[in-house]
C-alpha cells in the first residue's frame, strides 16, 4: 500500500513467524550500531533465519508497537479476579528453560526425576539456581518433599534427543515409584558432593546443587500454592561433546547449539532451539 512503511510490511509478513517460533536472543539492550552489525548464527536445522525480518533499528529509533503484528490494544487482568492464571501466565512467559530435578528419598530409598519449567539461573557467583515446585490439591511434590529432606538435589538439562523419555517422567506416579525406571533413564552416580543423588545419564549438563532457601508462596485467601526453591551450583558435569572448542579451561562455555535444548511453550508444548542472533553490546 502506497505510503505504509516498510517495517509495517515486514510485520505483517513475519507475523505468523513471530507467533510459532522461538525468539532466542540475548538479554541485552540494542547495540550502539545498527541491525546490520548483529551476526546470524546458523543451525542446522534451519533453513532461514526469522530474525532476517526483524525491523532495521537504530540507536534511539522508536521500535514498532506490538499491535502493528496483532491488532488491537492489550486487555489488562487482574490477576486476583481470574478464576486461574495458570494458562495465562504458561503461555506468555515463553520460552522457558526445563529443569530435570533427580532427587532420592532416603525413607523409601527410591529416586526420582521429573521436569519443573518454573526454573532459571538467578546468578553465576556463586551459581544459583531457582526452581517453583506447585503444589498439587494442596500437596508438595515428591521432588520438594525429596530436596527438603536431604537438602541436596541434580537439576538436568534437557536435550532434543531424550525430550519423550523426560517428559514420561512428569506423570503423576505414586511417591514409591521410581520415575528413572517408568521413563528408562540412565542413573548415573558419579557426583561429589551430592553422592546419593543420580544424576540422568542422558543429560549433557548437571548441575549438582544444595539447598540455600525456600520461599512459600500463597494464594489470596492464604493457603499454600508454590514453594520457590533457591539451590547452589556445586558442581557441573559436562559432556565434552557440547563444550565451546579452544576456550579457556578455567572459562568453559556450552555450545548451545550442540546443546540442543528443550524450553517449555503454553500448554503441554515444547520446542527447541531456532533462529539465533548474536548482538554486540552498546558501547556508552
Amino acid at each position: 500500500m502506497e505510503g505504509r512503511p516498510r517495517w509495517a510490511d515486514l510485520a505483517a509478513a513475519g507475523a505468523v513467524g513471530f507467533a510459532v517460533g522461538l525468539l532466542v536472543m540475548s538479554k541485552r539492550r540494542p547495540a550502539t550500531s545498527t541491525t546490520k552489525n548483529s551476526k546470524k548464527i546458523t543451525t542446522s536445522t534451519t533453513p532461514y533465519n526469522r530474525f532476517d525480518n526483524r525491523p532495521s533499528y537504530t540507536p534511539g529509533q522508536t521500535p514498532p508497537p506490538p499491535t502493528l503484528f496483532f491488532g488491537k490494544h492489550k486487555k489488562i487482568y487482574n490477576p486476583e479476579t481470574l478464576t486461574s492464571c495458570y494458562n495465562l501466565v504458561i503461555s506468555s512467559v515463553t520460552p522457558r528453560p526445563i529443569a530435570l530435578v533427580s532427587s532420592h528419598n532416603p525413607d523409601t530409598n527410591v529416586d526420582n526425576v521429573a521436569p519443573f519449567s518454573y526454573f532459571g539461573a538467578v546468578a553465576h557467583d556463586p551459581p544459583m539456581l531457582a526452581i517453583g515446585f506447585c503444589r498439587k490439591g494442596g500437596q508438595q511434590k515428591d521432588s520438594l518433599v525429596n530436596i527438603l529432606r536431604q537438602k541436596q538435589c541434580c537439576v538436568n538439562i534437557m536435550s532434543e534427543w531424550y525430550l519423550d523419555a523426560a517428559n514420561h517422567s512428569c506423570g503423576m506416579f505414586a511417591p514409591d515409584v521410581d520415575e528413572f525406571d517408568m521413563a528408562g533413564l540412565t542413573k548415573v552416580y558419579d557426583c561429589q558432593v551430592v553422592q546419593t543423588v543420580p544424576r540422568v545419564g542422558q543429560a549433557a549438563v548437571s548441575f549438582e546443587c544444595v539447598l540455600e532457601h525456600v520461599h512459600p508462596v500463597v494464594s489470596n485467601n492464604n493457603s499454600p500454592t508454590t514453594e520457590i526453591v533457591l539451590v547452589k551450583v556445586v558442581r557441573i558435569h559436562v559432556d565434552e561433546s557440547v563444550l565451546v572448542p579452544n576456550n579457556n579451561d578455567d572459562k568453559p562455555a556450552v555450545d548451545t547449539t550442540k546443546l540442543r535444548p528443550i524450553g517449555r511453550l503454553g500448554g503441554n508444548i515444547y520446542t527447541s532451539l531456532g533462529d539465533l542472533v548474536d548482538i554486540p553490546r552498546p558501547k556508552v
